[in-house]
């Protein structure tokens, strides 16, 4: 469980543009799962700019956390269902303050101190107001039955690693979770990851960071793959 209490002050949040936040020389949660990927033998799934094509899940997040950034009619997206999944999350009473109070879309660079890793993360929404939990929101898509499947999936997906990187890295109290469903009703699931599953995601980021040192022994049928990932990261270093 994160020491909310922890006297290390918070990195500072910057809000960059996105190719801005990708260019910074650290390591974030997305190289984590290209790592992951490597090792399960995976292909790498490729890394595209916001100039780019856009995703289901990238129209929704602009039309959710930056609407004036959103444009409507681009190749491939129902921008009717897009609005659908807005509405769908602003209904929500508690989520829809959090939107109107949070920060969205900040990035901050930090030192992981168990591996002293240079690392770096852009949440979706961080929520930091007097007398409350300091919150970090992070919206997923999904195709999810309930609220119980979606939260089957969170371990599945690597959600855990993610939550326990984003909320030591911030000294956060709360990390939430949030499903919206991307076919009808569009339901919202709200799951705030406990202590045990953000244990156990610690586990997992840690695990990966520590394969990423230069003197870290590796197994030898993964050696290459995880070579290959290493260099990719450092630029060959």
């Amino acid at each position: 469980m994160i020491d909310s209490t922890s006297t290390d002050p918070r990195p500072a949040l910057l809000r960059i543009p996105y190719d801005d936040y990708r260019a910074l020389p650290a390591i974030a949660n997305s190289d984590l799962s290209r790592l992951r990927d490597a090792l399960n033998g995976r292909p790498p799934r490729p890394v595209t700019s916001v100039g780019g094509a856009l995703g289901l899940g990238t129209a929704f997040h602009t039309a959710l956390l930056e609407p004036d950034l959103y444009e409507p009619g681009q190749p491939g997206i129902n921008d009717t269902l897009i609005w659908w999944m807005v509405d769908g999350v602003k209904l929500h009473p508690d989520l829809n303050i959090l939107l109107e109070t949070g920060t969205p879309e900040p990035s901050c660079i930090f030192t992981e101190p168990v591996t002293d890793t240079l690392c770096k993360l852009r949440a979706d929404l961080v929520v930091d107001r007097p007398d409350q939990p300091y919150t970090i929101v992070d919206f997923k898509t999904t195709m999810a039955r309930d609220h119980n499947h979606f939260v089957e999936q969170c371990s599945y997906y690597d959600y855990d690693r993610q939550a326990a990187f984003y909320a030591d890295a911030l000294h956060a109290d709360r990390f939430l979770l949030v499903g919206v469903q991307k076919v009808e009703p569009f339901k919202v699931f709200v799951y705030e990851v406990p202590p045990l599953m953000r244990n156990e995601g610690r586990a997992k980021y840690l695990r990966l960071l520590k394969l990423l040192q230069p003197e870290a022994p590796v197994p030898l049928a993964v050696v290459q793959a995880v070579r290959d990932v290493r260099d990719a990261l450092t630029g060959g270093e």
